[in-house]
């Protein structure tokens, strides 16, 4: 190796190479073109904190080590994103890492009993991460490790009579004192697994996950029982703890498909480059009146539509003389639906999403359209209060 410039060399234990295969790399990217395919190793004297991500999940795992050795001065953080390869490359033994910074870039070697490898170390840069763990918060629930394991191994299995290639996603929350594991499928029986619970637990929100990514962060925990983090939102992470490990799942967004194709036709009908949903996911679409109207992506358990509504009159009251216009108008408008909710008047339609094309959105928002503005003024003046509608 050419001598000059500055070098940092990092001694890791056989134990701590055994931790690090024992379930982060899971968590890597499948490529080394990404810097997610690679261990990020922050150390900070003795502290050491090894992370990795493929954008759905994330591990971190807390070891103590030797402060590593520099032939520069630093104020004691060092960062280094350390070549995944080194570690597929043989069996685990205490071995030596140094980082060498040349003009070209960052070169790493790992020196063991009688080998060394020499890499290139990516340039990074890694994503935040800290915040991410910072973030997440919700329900404490610890489960028998093995019983998790297994439920989510069976609600993996597609069901007899069921046509599905992709992989498999499952509901997880707590009802009735009992941990669920839930896989959806439509026109057919959702598989259903349950973990009794030794403590009272209070009921939670839905998370969709990929139980074959739950299971294989779970596999190299050698603990009877694991503690998890279950979210207050079903748009939230799953945390897991273990010994000096912490795991976090993302959850699955179920809809993504249907999702960007609702945002290609948006654009071709608005004649726009993007659209940005609001934070309730409704996207906004002005008329040339001046009235506006909204999409959504309207999930159930199960199934998926796009509704197209506009708010016609809020906040209003239900009354009798109320209900009487409404079924008087809808019985005019058979593709369109003028109804009172959450106490404002509403025009609205529905399209089965997963058959949705420019033709039927459009023929949507201008069937919507038009009730709006055939209506909108009569019924704020007659049943409104006077304000906008929201």
């Amino acid at each position: 190796m050419e001598q000059g410039g500055r070098e940092i060399s990092v001694l890791i234990s056989v134990d701590e190479w055994r931790d690090i295969l024992g379930w982060m790399h899971q968590s890597l990217t499948r490529s080394e073109n990404d810097p997610t395919g690679h261990f990020l190793l922050e150390i900070r004297d003795r502290s050491r904190t090894w992370v990795t991500t493929d954008g759905a999940q994330l591990t971190a795992l807390e070891v103590e080590g030797p402060a590593p050795r520099c032939n520069f001065e630093t104020d004691g953080n060092v960062s280094i994103l350390v070549n995944s390869r080194f570690f597929r490359a043989k069996s685990p033994e205490d071995v030596m890492l140094t980082v060498f910074e040349r003009e070209e870039g960052r070169l790493q070697s790992l020196q063991g009993d009688g080998f060394e490898m020499l890499l290139p170390e990516h340039p990074g840069p890694f994503p935040e991460w800290r915040e991410i763990f910072e973030k997440l918060e919700g329900l404490q629930v610890e489960v028998e490790s093995h019983l998790l394991i297994d439920a989510c191994s069976a609600v993996s299995v597609v069901p007899m009579g069921v046509e599905h290639d992709g992989a498999v996603s499952a509901w997880i929350y707590v009802e009735d004192g009992r941990f669920v594991l839930e896989a959806p499928w439509l026109r057919y029986p959702n598989s259903k697994v349950f973990i009794d619970l030794d403590a009272p637990v209070p009921d939670t929100v839905h998370v969709l996950v990929s139980p074959i990514r739950l299971r294989e962060l779970l596999l190299a925990i050698d603990s009877a029982r694991i503690s998890l983090t279950l979210p207050e939102s079903p748009l939230g992470a799953i945390g897991l703890v273990h010994g000096n490990y912490r795991a976090l799942l993302k959850p699955l967004d179920r809809w993504g498909a249907q999702k960007e194709q609702l945002e290609k036709l948006l654009c071709e009908f608005l004649r726009v480059e993007g659209v940005t949903p609001d934070q309730d996911g409704d996207y906004s679409v002005i008329t040339p009146e001046g009235n506006q109207l909204w999409v959504r992506l309207h999930a159930g358990t199960d199934t998926i539509s796009v509704q197209v509504f506009s708010v016609l009159a809020s906040p209003v009251p239900c009354t009798s003389e109320l209900l009487t216009e409404l079924n008087s108008i809808n019985a005019n408008a058979p593709f369109v639906k003028v109804l009172w909710a959450e106490n404002a008047i509403m025009a609205e339609t529905d399209i089965v999403a997963e058959q949705l094309d420019m033709s039927e959105l459009a023929n949507a928002i201008l069937v919507v359209q038009s009730t709006a503005d055939r209506y909108l003024g009569v019924l704020s003046t007659f049943f409104g209060s006077g304000e906008s509608p929201e």
